[in-house]
């Protein structure tokens, strides 16, 4: 079974392609096979790519680097070594990308180089030459490249002629995206097909399953634009390149669209025998991953071509036509090797290995089945058949030996026989940290080994297994995703039924940000680096480099759309133009953005216990949960304490009780929203799930900072209550005849203490820091849409181009005609003073009226009171987060969408959107056509992201539709601003309780449902 995980180096890495010889700049490798080392330890993500030199190089064993960023799109430096240094410069000029201005090159053989300008970007450049021995002769080591990147340029020219990894710290500019696949994003859009597919490989390899996912997906763009290859052999690489992208998805768990993928691929039609068998693979995977076992089985036996020469006579071979065809059809030299071996693999050689996967698969299933004796034969069977190709030396199988070991011990275990599946397990480890040293697939390995060795007690062992698990995660940037079963012991191991030892709730809290984030936490932690770097310049400048980033990726897919339905031409040309000159305008902002220090700092994406308990003031207790393949667990950290557990019900307890709750306060069934007597008798489960460990430290918490995870995310924690005496007294009230929606008389978690919702750790104590607002105004209210009258005068509604694509998305006219009242505006806007505030309603208040704003940064508080729009118009449409406004010009679509408020450039201390639903998830569509990587689906992804980026440092949204009735909304909005000095936690609290001691509005629905997203220790912004 494949298991998935990010992968992100923040070093310099090189990869090197060379032609003929065995030198190389880290270890000796295959010829013709692409290479790797690192340079840096510290700073920002940088690697680079190899290819030969083409027709200008002078000898096969010259070599050429690309060296890229993880925050541009396009190589900032290029690496040549040359065995002839003769008229080196102009050999060099003439595969140079730009001209430059430069000095005499001899400048160049300093130590500090040569500086120059591009005569197109004009942007600073250096340039070194060093003369180095190569292969006993005197050559020439050439690395030059965006001065912004000078530290990455001066470590790979020091490690390309010391021939090794060369330590040193890069230091340059970087946005702190938690994107961890950039690089490989950046490396596919200058790559070959050959090349690219060879790099998918080798991820996966190393079992860096996302990053090759990047690699496969690149393919059918690169392959559209491109008339070099013929319809053969294009149609056997974009077979290969979707069944590989295909399973990539199944691995992350997008059944659907891998389902997809694998039907365009079977579209295609390939006949080639190495492809058919590993389609056939693939497939078999995804079932597995689906666990429908059975279903798995037959895909495996289903029939493929024979694939064996047929010898006529010694010393000649006779190949059959189903070999000949294959041969012609394959792109044997072409295809950079199945699995990322050199082309020197014959096809056949290729299919026995993937043969030798499909028993390895067939082993899987009978274990997962209960049949340890039949699978742990079938493994040896496929060990020996891997073995066989080239003696067992074919360096990129190592890792599906690796496997088949791996679940050979599983098998011997499920069989009685510890003391053998232990010695396999450490023949697996062994075997792939020879060629992938602290690589994915390695810490797969030693998860595992960690696991059995927990089941038969030797956890000291596993503990320092795990734990080398995580010190490697954390170093390279990476997360957790994928791992999860795995990993679950650990955590078990560290917590058991509770903890206090410092020690083992440090380690909890660290693994526990490990796991996968929402993608507003990457977000807020770029707000946060934003706001922290110094000048207004310098806040312009990294905004809009975010801002072409993003612009950036929205190009990246749109070309991959259009090659995915087979557009060429004109339309293709002008995507990939504009992808171009993005390029170059990211390289040039990032340039400017280098001359600011605070930029080319780090920022950690964790944060340590003892810091984060230093963070905290009195009366603060910060509350994380982590959700960990089915279980919840739970830390709590006090600046006096510390404390972790395992939750006693399963996440999917959890999400049962969630929804019930839900249900009770919040429930549409077609079209008509009701509410419920709430169910006090769920909260009290779910609070003694979650407080009932921490009950006497709660008694003093007044300010409580909650980071939920799962089922949680859809729930302010604000509603809970452990008080079983006002339960108890509720209950009999209600048995008496009492009105069973009178909630007074009960201590709610939150009727005493504030409460704050956080992201990430890292990104709360990020924005705890972040500078307050510089804007002279105090607010700006909007709200109150112009309705577009009778419904059946009217069609439905588009909401803008993307959603245009499919008219029975469309929103029906219905949905403008109910505005929400402006009085909560009007009255905020009375308190702050007329001087200091702006309310736009009515025909002011449309999306390109706001869009076109440019004063919108000048107030530190924006409060949209209207509808958003966070669910689909019909069922099967795309989910696309929207707050609803009036219609304006030709091109207003009477929605702010969330890629359009993403562009908003406000500098507000607070965003309150007291709409429907406002704290709901966007879907994983509409966040990438924005332009983002991470994140999408999740509930505080939406449209709370939305407003994050565009500089909100706190936003209150809300978990349910704002109630009307018995004006609890209004209400509460015009208490929370009349709360003169209170923090945003506190003036919201006294507000609630207000509604909590009426009965007409003491049921949660009227006071629950909106959550601070942020610091609501942060003061209510006011004159």
């Amino acid at each position: 079974m494949r298991n998935t995980g990010f992968l992100m180096k923040f070093v310099c890495l090189v990869l090197l392609a060379q032609a003929g010889s065995l030198y190389a700049a880290a270890r000796d490798v295959h010829p013709l096979e692409e290479e790797s080392f690192s340079v840096g330890t510290s700073g920002s993500s940088c690697e680079a790519q190899g290819q030969p030199m083409g027709p200008q190089r002078t000898t096969v064993f010259d070599r050429k680097w690309l060296i890229f960023c993880s925050d541009a799109a396009k190589p900032v430096g290029t690496a040549f070594a040359l065995h002839d240094p003769e008229n080196a410069a102009a050999r060099i000029a003439r595969v140079r990308d730009e001209a430059l201005d430069c000095g005499d090159m001899a400048d160049a053989l300093g130590e500090d180089g040569m500086s120059c300008t591009g005569k197109t970007s004009n942007l600073r450049w250096r340039i070194y030459l060093r003369p180095t021995e190569m292969d006993g002769k005197q050559g020439l080591v050439a690395v030059e490249g965006y001065a912004a990147y000078d530290d990455a340029l001066r470590l790979a020219l020091a490690s390309i002629v010391g021939n090794r990894v060369v330590p040193g710290t890069v230091s340059i500019a970087n946005l702190g995206s938690a994107d961890p696949l950039a690089l490989a994003r950046a490396r596919a859009e200058a790559t070959g097909i050959a090349t690219l597919l060879g790099q998918g490989y080798r991820g996966n390899g190393a079992g860096s399953f996302a990053e090759a996912a990047e690699f496969f997906g690149a393919a059918p763009a690169i392959l559209a634009g491109t008339d070099a290859i013929d319809p053969g052999t294009r149609d056997i690489q974009l077979h290969e390149a979707l069944v590989n992208r295909a399973l990539q998805l199944s691995d992350l768990g997008s059944f659907e669209e891998a389902a997809r993928q694998f039907a365009q691929a079977n579209a295609i039609g390939v006949r080639d025998p190495v492809q058919l068998r590993l389609a056939r693979n693939y497939a078999a995977i995804d079932a597995i991953n689906r666990r429908q076992l059975d279903e798995a089985l037959a895909i495996l036996d289903r029939p493929v071509p024979v694939f064996t020469p047929a010898v006529s006579e010694p010393g000649t071979v006779r190949i059959d036509r189903m070999t000949s065809a294959g041969l012609n059809a394959s792109t044997h030299t072409a295809m950079a090797g199945l699995l990322g071996q050199p082309a020197r693999l014959s096809p056949q050689e290729r299919a026995a290995i993937i043969d030798a996967q499909g028993l390895q698969l067939r082993g899987t299933v009978l274990r997962l089945q209960g049949h340890a004796k039949q699978a742990h034969d079938t493994f040896a069977r496929a060990y020996e058949d891997v073995v066989q190709v080239h003696d067992g030396r074919v360096i990129s199988i190592y890792r599906l030996r690796g496997q088949i070991l791996s679940e050979m011990a599983l098998s011997y275990e499920a069989d009685g026989a510890p003391g053998r599946a232990e010695r396999t397990f450490r023949d697996a480890l062994a075997l792939v940290e020879s060629q992938y040293p602290d690589s994915a697939s390695v810490n797969l390995i030693r998860a595992r080994l960690a696991g059995f060795l927990v089941r038969h007690g030797k956890t000291d062992e596993a503990l320092g297994l795990y734990r080398k698990v995580i010190g490697n995660v954390e170093a390279r940037r990476n997360a957790l995703v994928g791992m999860e079963n795995l990993m679950q012991p650990y955590f078990d191991l560290l917590v058991g039924t509770g903890t206090d030892d410092p020690a083992k709730v440090a380690e909890v809290f660290l693994a526990s940000q490990l796991l996968e984030a929402p993608g507003a936490a990457d977000t807020l932690a770029q707000l946060s680096r934003q706001l922290q770097g110094g000048s207004s310049k310098a806040a312009l400048l990294f905004r809009r480099s975010q801002a072409v980033s993003r612009e950036l990726e929205r190009t990246r897919i749109g070309i991959a759309r259009l090659s995915a339905e087979g557009g060429e031409g004109s339309d293709l040309q002008a995507l990939q133009n504009r992808q171009a000159k993005l390029a170059e305008a990211q390289i040039a902002v990032m340039d400017q953005l280098a001359a600011y220090p605070r930029y080319r700092a780090i920022a950690s994406r964790t944060a340590r216990q003892d810091a984060m308990r230093s963070a905290l003031r009195p009366g603060e207790g910060y509350l994380k949960l982590a959700r960990v393949a089915g279980s919840l667990y739970a830390v709590y950290l006090a600046p006096d304490t510390q404390k972790a557990w395992k939750l006693p019900l399963s996440d999917a307890q959890t999400e049962t009780l969630v929804n019930t709750l839900r249900d009770s306060i919040s429930l549409t069934i077609n079209g008509v929203q009701s509410t419920y007597p709430f169910d006090v008798d769920d909260a009290l489960k779910l609070d003694d799930a979650l407080i009932g460990p921490i009950r006497m430290e709660m008694l003093h918490v007044t300010h409580l900072i909650f980071e939920p995870a799962g089922p949680l995310l859809r729930l302010p924690i604000n509603l809970l209550t452990g008080d079983r005496k006002g339960v108890a007294a509720y209950h009999r009230r209600v048995k008496a005849g009492g009105d069973e929606y009178d909630f007074t008389g009960i201590d709610w978690l939150g009727r005493d203490r504030a409460v704050s919702t956080a992201l990430s750790a890292a990104s709360f104590r990020d924005a705890r820091t972040a500078p307050a607002s510089a804007a002279s105004g105090d607010y700006l209210g909007l709200g109150d849409n112009v309705p577009l009258g009778p419904v059946s005068s009217r069609p439905d509604v588009r909401s803008g181009t993307e959603a245009a694509i499919d008219a029975d998305c469309s929103w029906p006219v219905s949905t403008w005609n109910q505005p929400i009242s402006p009085r909560e505006l009007n009255e905020a806007s009375v308190l702050f003073g007329s001087d200091r505030s702006e309310v736009l309603t009515g025909s002011r208040f449309t999306d390109d009226g706001i869009m076109a704003r440019k004063d919108l940064g000048q107030f530190r508080i924006v409060h949209f009171a209207t509808h958003g729009l966070v669910t689909p118009p019909r069922p099967g449409c795309p989910v696309r987060p929207a707050l609803l406004t009036s219609f304006g010009g030709a091109g207003s679509d009477g929605l702010l969408s969330f890629g359009e408020i993403f562009n908003l450039s406000l500098d507000a201390d607070l965003v309150v959107l007291s709409g429907c639903d406002t704290a709901a998830g966007a879907g994983l569509g509409v966040t990438r056509e924005t332009g983002l990587t991470t994140g999408g689906g999740e509930a505080l992804d939406g449209l709370v992201r939305a407003f994050i980026a565009a500089g909100g440092r706190q936003v209150i949204a809300s978990h349910w539709p704002a109630p009307d009735d018995f004006n609890a909304t209004e209400r509460l909005f015009a208490g929370f601003y009349r709360a003169k000095g209170a923090s945003i936690g506190e003036a919201l609290r006294v507000s609630e309780r207000k509604l909590m001691d009426d009965p007409e509005t003491s049921h949660p629905y009227y006071w629950a449902g909106f959550a601070v997203i942020g610091d609501a220790a942060r003061p209510v912004p006011a004159r």
